[in-house]
């Protein structure tokens, strides 16, 4: 059973759970995310699901910890538009971050076009009397020729001013990278010009005394870190690299002292903590802190009170990395009471003596808690979902295997609970997204829920798969449909040489590039896979990368990733290919996806049932790349549920 040492300060407003566990239970919403302490620790804030007969979505629920009382300031239904972050500015005032689908016209050439978007805004809660407002006032607004797509950038939340938060916004056009930097009022609505726009600058970062003192620019593959020096005020250029070389350069954050700069760069083939004393001409990089066998990242976890740098958020295989001394220990305490998991350490206080654990693992769907130093306690408040105990949650193993090139891969594999091991198991290959993501065996709704139905599910790192150092990240660049496909089906036969997996009984699934590999499995090995599924899936890659041309106007990244060549590109799009697939498909897609257009899956379709092939497509009503609408969420796996009883019974 789970611990729990005092009651839940958030719960869920539902419908009675139901017994056994159904797909439902998996495909639900989190019933608790995005918990974040208040500065002065007397406020919890948090996303919570609601499923009641007549109202389902998600709240922002706040609650004061003196009391147990709870409030929800904000709902929405998750189809006109989606939380993304919440931020504390102060002990009183939360920031909410949200975006929705839309549609805007832009003129390319002599043309007009029109192209989807996805809208950011932010949100500002005053948590003491309820109130949500906007940042901008209607006649700030009217000053854009084109309204901003992008009105939720916060760039500082100066934690010691009540009334003001930088932002940064376009130039007045509405058009452009977000380079102008705006002082706002979020009392008044007022906002006044703080760092005007400069040619080719994307990105901005302050210091620890909340000044601009970062700016990144980019010409054509070229990124350029310039830092403003403290005391006197120029702009330096101090490193240049090209787009996905080795030299790559990211700035985490300054020190209290202002001329100390955390960075990143390669340290062995990984990724590595580094600070640089700026006011050093020979500007030598100190290493800070480096994993032996990942990349290092995340935040900086700052002292406010003490001014200084305790860590950085962790490693892509690990918890909370800290190399302050008091909190290493702190750490090594919170990850011998929560064994097998991995533990972050977040949102701590002002006076350092509060903070949160999320805790996750491979049968552990998240458990938050709350930390106190003085005295040491830890205390369950949260559970990520509430039905999804660790006893109903499958077993998953480490499964390295070997590429037909040599490449060692990295992969986790789930089995049902209660299976022998010497029966051969009917067997789902489960790619992740990106592809520059990575899967590290910590819990997983989607893989739970197909071994809760008897598959064995194997989740790989292919080439390509960020967290594991420069080399295996650039051997996944233009290599879609390639060898990237290829590690995936390594991954397959080394389960069945295992004895593990059934060879008559493998199916292929995922979404984003997991869905474009889904599809581009059952292409290149038609006799491989019983059947496929894609869930906002790329189809058409030559499309992919011709749409994104029109945002670059020399250097394309995308071309970069994936490739250039009209031809090249066809040859590793499904879509052209539907005659050679024997598997049945079934398809499942968001309509208001921003991320890849439904567009993808409705031609793939119409290939499909041109060519005569067993194909069904789901076109979601008011949904993005996420499913973050449960009712769609729900629908997803009960499709998934009827098309894997038909096709691959177990």
């Amino acid at each position: 059973m789970r611990l729990l040492i005092f009651a839940l300060l958030f719960f869920t407003l539902t419908a009675s759970a139901q017994n056994p566990l159904s797909y439902n239970d998996f495909a639900q919403l989190p019933d608790a995310s995005r918990l974040t302490l208040s500065p002065d620790g007397k406020t919890l804030a948090a996303v919570v699901r609601v499923a009641l007969p007549d109202q389902q979505g998600v709240a922002v629920q706040v609650t004061k910890l003196s009391s147990g009382e709870r409030e929800f300031m904000l709902f929405t239904d998750n189809s006109q538009y989606f939380i993304d972050w919440l931020r504390w500015k102060d002990e009183r005032t939360l920031l909410v971050g949200s975006f929705y689908p839309s549609q805007r016209d832009s003129r390319i050439g002599w043309s007009q076009v029109r192209y989807n978007t996805r809208e950011g805004r932010l949100l500002i809660i005053d948590t003491h009397t309820g109130e949500v407002t906007t940042p901008f006032s209607t006649a700030f607004l009217r000053r854009f020729t084109l309204l901003p797509s992008g009105l939720n950038h916060v760039i500082d939340t100066l934690p010691d001013d009540p009334e003001h938060i930088l932002m940064a916004l376009p130039n007045q056009t509405g058009t452009g990278p977000s380079n102008v930097i705006y002082r706002v009022n979020i009392r008044n609505q007022s906002a006044r010009i703080v760092q005007r726009p400069e040619n080719r600058i994307v990105g901005w970062a302050t210091d620890r005394q909340h000044n601009i003192r970062v700016a990144l620019h980019a010409r054509d593959d070229i990124v350029t870190l310039r830092i403003k020096d403290a005391k006197t005020n120029r702009w330096r250029d101090l490193w240049s690299y090209e787009i996905f070389s080795d030299d790559e350069i990211t700035p985490m954050g300054f020190g209290y002292d202002p001329n100390i700069l955390y960075i990143t760069a390669y340290h062995n083939d990984l990724k590595a903590l580094y600070s640089v004393d700026l006011s050093e001409p020979e500007l030598t990089k100190t290493l800070v802190h480096a994993d032996p066998n990942f990349d290092v990242g995340g935040g900086l976890i700052y002292d406010r009170k003490g001014q200084r740098v305790l860590g950085i958020g962790g490693s892509y295989d690990g918890g909370t990395l800290f190399f302050d001394n008091e909190f290493k220990a702190l750490q090594t305490r919170i990850d011998t009471a929560l064994p097998h998991t991995r533990n972050f350490v977040y949102s701590l206080t002002d006076d350092l003596n509060q903070f949160l654990v999320y805790s996750t693992g491979h049968q552990e769907s998240g458990t938050y808690y709350l930390g106190t130093r003085e005295p040491l306690a830890l205390n369950a408040v949260a559970y990520s979902y509430n039905a999804l105990e660790p006893a109903h949650l499958s077993p998953v193993q480490e499964f390295p295997y070997k590429t037909r090139d040599g490449l060692d891969v990295q992969a986790w594999l789930t089995r049902p609970a209660n299976t022998d091991a010497d029966v051969k198991l009917p067997t789902l290959m489960f790619p992740h997204g990106g592809p520059h993501s990575r899967d590290a065996g910590a819990f997983d709704y989607w893989a739970q829920y197909f071994a809760s139905k008897g598959y064995a599910v194997l989740q790989m790192n292919f080439r390509g798969s960020t967290g594991q150092g420069y080399s295996f990240f650039r051997a996944g660049l233009q290599n879609w449909g390639r060898e990237m496909q290829d590690d995936i089906e390594d991954g397959a036969r080394a389960l069945i040489k295992a004895g593990i997996a059934d060879p008559e009984k493998i199916c292929i699934v995922g979404a984003s590039y997991g869905g474009y590999a889904a599809l581009m499995g059952i292409v290149k090995t038609p006799d491989f896979y019983q059947c496929a599924i894609s869930v906002n899936g790329v189809s058409d890659v030559f499309e992919l990368v011709r749409s994104n041309r029109q945002f670059w106007s020399t250097y394309n990244v995308v071309e970069a990733q994936i490739g250039r060549f009209g031809r090249e590109l066809r040859e590793i799009s499904p879509v052209n290919f539907a005659e050679q697939i024997k598997a049945p498909v079934l398809l499942i897609h968001g309509d208001s996806d921003r991320q890849v257009e439904p567009a993808h899956s409705q031609r793939m379709h119409a290939a499909l049932q041109r060519a005569g092939k067993d194909v069904i497509y789901i076109e979601l009503p008011a949904e993005d790349h996420y499913l973050s609408n449960e009712i769609n969420r729900m629908a997803t796996f009960k499709a998934m549920d009827e098309f894997l009883d038909k096709h691959l019974p177990r």
